[in-house]
């Protein structure tokens, strides 16, 4: 019979402290392997998760720095509204000292006149505004839920109530001063008719004419809504005299 071949065996000996006994563990080359194989496995799990950790970190820092950036651009968005709220403030201001100022130089006209007599005389002719141009047209259809006050601090105009949406078209011919948002009137319209007379109309879903446009008496400017300061759909009327508002009902005749 031929010998039987050799096994190679790794031995493990454990000597504990203190003299005790010798403790002796042994492999097999395939157990030895096979620990090898989960020590490997072992190794490159922790390489994983190491580089896992590392890219965690670098996310919550991208994250953080997100967050920085959205606080600031929310701080600057709401900077820019308050810009807006102010320059839409000063556009209404703008639009009252120009109907003010732009046309009451033409309100007088001085010339000569011949008397029956056959005398020269001098007379002066104030400029009037034309009854197209008058202000005298209801911009739109409603009742009155709220009118005009003279009292200090008063409503300066009259509310008209209607539905969403509804056409509002414009008291008198004239040249748009002012259409865009205010912070008060929302989307708002000023339209000067001459003689230091204007009109004024808000809280407006959207505008359909442009600052500087002219525009013809019954003509569509807008349609109504509830923007700016305004708890239900309705159309915020003034009419401005000198720069000085006045009860618009004394105006509107026709329908």
């Amino acid at each position: 019979m031929k010998a039987g071949r050799h096994k190679r065996v790794f031995s493990i000996i454990l000597v504990p402290p203190g003299g005790g006994k010798p403790r002796n563990f042994s492999f097999g080359k395939k157990q030895m392997l096979f620990a090898g194989i989960v020590a490997a496995g072992l190794l490159v799990l922790l390489v994983v998760s190491l580089a896992a950790l590392g890219r965690m970190g670098r996310f919550s820092v991208a994250i953080e720095r997100l967050k920085r950036e959205n606080t600031k651009l929310s701080e600057e968005r709401q900077k820019l509204a308050e810009l807006e709220d102010e320059l839409g403030r000063l556009r209404v201001v703008e639009g009252r000292l120009a109907t003010l100022l732009g046309m009451e130089k033409k309100k007088t006209d001085q010339k000569l006149t011949l008397s029956p007599a056959g005398m020269l005389t001098q007379g002066f002719v104030q400029t009037r505004v034309s009854s197209g141009r008058m202000p005298t047209l209801r911009p739109v259809r409603g009742e009155i839920s709220r009118g005009f006050s003279n009292e200090p601090g008063g409503h300066k105009g009259c509310d008209i109530a209607v539905q969403g949406e509804t056409p509002v078209r414009a008291a008198g011919e004239g040249l748009v001063e002012f259409a865009g948002e205010d912070a008060v009137f929302g989307n708002m319209i000023i339209i000067n008719h001459g003689s230091g007379i204007s009109s004024l109309y808000g809280h407006n879903s959207k505008l359909s004419v442009l600052r500087g446009d002219s525009v013809k008496k019954g003509q569509i400017i807008a349609y109504s809504g509830n923007s700016g300061n305004s708890s239900a759909p309705h159309l915020h009327f003034e009419i401005s005299r000198n720069g000085r508002q006045v009860d618009p009902l004394t105006f509107l005749r026709e329908q």
